[in-house]
């Protein structure tokens, strides 16, 4: 009895150190392909500088037609007193 019994836990340790030698490479192949797509993303190029400059250059331009349309819409209001209202036959 007692050798049947040393002979299952030898087994279950086995089985144990087999799941923990396999959850061990599965952690470090996924800590390696984070690590590559890491240095894949940074070697890349410079796509966050990228979409800043477009972020600035789109705030320029808004910022200009905001204005463009404060001083329209001023001009507008100044010269509406000026036009003369169509005269009835």
């Amino acid at each position: 009895m007692s050798n049947t019994i040393h002979h299952a836990v030898a087994r279950a340790r086995h089985h144990y150190l087999r799941l923990g030698l396999v959850l061990t490479g599965l952690v470090l192949a996924c800590a390696s392909a984070l690590d590559n797509r890491w240095a894949r993303t940074r070697a890349c190029g410079d796509r966050g500088s990228e979409s800043v400059e477009k972020a600035v250059l789109v705030a320029i331009g808004l910022a200009v037609a905001v204005g463009l349309g404060y001083a329209i819409r001023a001009l507008v209001t100044s010269l509406q007193g000026q036009l003369k209202a169509p005269t009835q036959p």
